[in-house]
């Protein structure tokens, strides 16, 4: 992951003004205040938001010209709740696996593989929002995680979470890490 010179503007208002770094293989952090522009870099890394200035690239990719086959290849878990109302975790986590472009079958075997993983797997045909803060947190992991990203951005991933099920998470994190999975916190 490499930005340089990256400017981006909401209206009048700077988000991120003239940024340059190089995120290596393994994990980093992003750390600074509320408002920092922390989250304005992930989407913009993303291609959601289009800065006025710079470049970025991902995975050798200039995310100007190739957001949709980046995005293909990274897992992101956003800060607000995304899950669908009304459906269970393994049917949404499977649907995200189909949007990734899993088969079907496939896409249902890796949400019930990867609700495991993050511990959901009693838990995953309950109704997502009959969920805990931490179970919600959990099922957004599991949708980033569902078609084998190559990186992971992880949006304020612990928000809302007790400080047992934070110490579980970021265990979680680790072993993704050592597994060789790149993540952007």
């Amino acid at each position: 992951v490499e930005l340089r010179g990256v400017t981006v503007m909401y209206g009048r208002q700077t988000a991120l003004r003239e940024v340059s770094a190089a995120f290596p293989s393994g994990a980093v952090g992003l750390l600074g205040p509320n408002g920092a522009g922390k989250s304005t870099m992930l989407k913009a890394l993303l291609g959601f938001v289009v800065p006025s200035e710079g470049q970025m690239r991902v995975l050798g990719l200039d995310v100007a010209t190739s957001a949709l086959e980046i995005r293909a290849r990274l897992g992101y878990m956003p800060e607000t709740d995304a899950h669908i109302p009304g459906m269970s975790a393994v049917a949404f986590v499977a649907y995200c696996g189909q949007l990734a472009g899993l088969p079907q079958a496939d896409a249902m075997q890796r949400a019930h593989e990867v609700l495991y993983y993050v511990g959901l797997g009693e838990a995953r045909y309950r109704n997502v929002e009959t969920y805990s803060t931490g179970m919600k947190q959990r099922i957004k992991l599991a949708q980033a995680l569902v078609h084998a990203p190559d990186i992971l951005f992880l949006d304020e991933p612990t928000t809302g979470v007790d400080a047992v099920s934070r110490r579980e998470f970021w265990d979680l994190l680790d072993r993704l890490r050592v597994g060789g999975l790149t993540i952007v916190v």
